[in-house]
């Protein structure tokens, strides 16, 4: 397309600048002859006005009133070429024009407007064949990358080479960065001026957006950018179809490693192949009043995008095996709902009891809701007393929490005790439990609610699992029998 600059600096045409001159860098698509009273209700955003004002209005008043609808239509520029018998451009017309940055051209009335129409539509087919070229070699840098096995990043360097400009992908809300291409000194100002961006969004993507700034070359082709916004669309679909597949095969990994079906040794190397090639632990994320968490996408986020998590969702809370990044684990707590917490275990290692591991979260949860922060981790400075450090503090905590079930079961030659410890050992899992108790199903759900009488802990939850396997394991360290703990 060419500009009303480049329209002046034709010299067979004539035209010069009444007002408006620093509006001279906008462009036009197409030109057109009218000298109807409304030209502003037979023009699209973007056209050039050709007229021999036959249709202005001949006093100033009117006519400033006339040039701020013409404004108003989003039109390119005004070309005046006056008749003998059309009235004079007033002083406040071009006023009002130069305002509002408008260019306001004159020509001899001699000037063949198609002449200038033809200048315009030569230029717009011309640039429409270099779009179509640009576009082709697009795609074409576009598959070589791809073919290439190069990442997201570096495709994207790819397309600033091919286009001149910085690209970047955001999440537009949160102004998350996703991607970003080499040339990332053009988009934060390190490089110098920053050029007003072009924003497009990604279809299908939400919220995301395509930003592109001027570096070798000025971003004046905006169907150009939503063409590369395309491409990217495809991107990050296929991202997430990876994603899902990846959330579903980890899910049915964690499943396995709780139940203990599978050894957290044989999962270890694919963790490296999920991203995870640091300090792993458990996390549980949970709310303080049990409402569900918005987990559905959450393995889609920016802040995983470097990794591929194991995670689980069990009853109200999402556990997993994840990456120990405190910051990382904040950030999707604050994803998955308002004032959602996230306890973390100790640090695995390939021998690590992972159910062990996960109750150690549920515990760091229980006390991060406790306290009123947002994260909390088994063992640390504020949770060493999860475990208590002295035989008394032993007896004492076992005989608050299972002290009525114990009695019950001496007074009774009952099995609650035992019954909720395989249950816990299980890992909740009703039927594995039952046939390890050698007890029909129904019968283990009447024990378990019998111990959340007793006890006022219900075993089926997040805080009642976890009070009740603290001084289980309390007591079991300490090589206490709980006979002997008994009152």
């Amino acid at each position: 397309m060419i500009s009303v600059d480049q329209l002046v600096a034709v010299p067979s045409l004539g035209l010069r600048y009444l007002a408006g001159e620093r509006g001279g860098s906008r462009l036009v698509t197409w030109a057109h002859a009218c000298d109807l009273e409304d030209p502003w209700n037979w023009f699209d955003h973007g056209d050039l006005v050709m007229t021999t004002g036959g249709g202005m209005p001949a006093d100033e008043a009117s006519q400033c009133r006339w040039m701020t609808q013409l404004i108003e239509s989003k039109v390119s520029a005004l070309v005046v070429a006056s008749s003998p018998t059309a009235p004079e451009v007033t002083q406040g017309l071009i006023d009002v024009a130069e305002a509002h940055g408008f260019p306001v051209l004159s020509a001899g009335y001699e000037l063949h407007f198609v002449a200038l129409a033809r200048t315009v539509i030569e230029s717009a087919i011309e640039s429409e064949r270099q779009r179509v070229t640009a576009i082709k070699r697009l795609y074409d840098v576009y598959w070589q990358s791809l073919h290439a096995r190069s990442t997201f990043t570096e495709r994207l360097s790819a397309l600033e080479v091919a286009t001149g400009w910085a690209l970047e992908v955001r999440e537009q809300l949160a102004g998350e960065l996703i991607a970003t291409g080499r040339r990332h000194y053009a988009l934060d100002g390190t490089g110098g001026a920053v050029s007003d961006p072009v924003h497009v969004p990604i279809p299908g993507a939400g919220e995301v957006v395509l930003i592109a700034v001027a570096d070798r070359l000025p971003v004046t082709d905006r169907p150009l950018v939503q063409h590369i916004g395309g491409l990217i669309a495809l991107e990050l679909e296929h991202d997430a179809a990876q994603r899902d597949r990846m959330r579903a095969s980890g899910a049915d990994l964690l499943s396995g490693l709780i139940d203990e079906s599978i050894t957290l040794s044989a999962v270890w190397p694919e963790l490296r192949h999920r991203g995870m090639v640091g300090d792993v632990v458990m996390a549980c994320w949970s709310m303080p009043d049990g409402a569900p968490l918005n987990h559905h996408s959450i393995h889609r986020q920016v802040c995983l995008q470097n990794y591929d998590p194991l995670l689980l969702v069990r009853g109200s809370a999402l556990v997993g095996l994840v990456p120990y990044d405190t910051e990382m684990l904040q950030r999707v707590a604050a994803k998955l709902a308002p004032g959602c917490a996230v306890g973390t275990s100790s640090q695995l290692a390939m021998n690590t009891h992972v159910a062990e591991a996960l109750r150690q979260a549920q515990l760091a949860v229980a006390r991060a809701h406790e306290r009123g922060s947002a994260i909390a981790t088994y063992g640390d400075e504020g949770t060493r007393d999860f475990l208590p450090s002295s035989v008394e503090d032993i007896r004492r905590l076992v005989r608050s929490t299972l002290g009525p079930i114990i009695a019950h079961d001496r007074a009774n030659d009952g099995n609650l005790v035992e019954s909720v410890r395989t249950f816990l050992r299980y890992d909740g899992v009703w039927q594995t439990s039952a046939d390890a108790l050698n007890i029909h199903r129904q019968t283990l759900v009447y024990r378990l609610k019998k111990v959340e009488q007793l006890t006022g802990l219900k075993p089926t939850s997040t805080e009642g699992a976890a009070m009740i396997w603290l001084a289980l394991t309390a007591a079991e360290r300490a090589e206490l029998t709980l006979d002997d703990l008994a009152d």
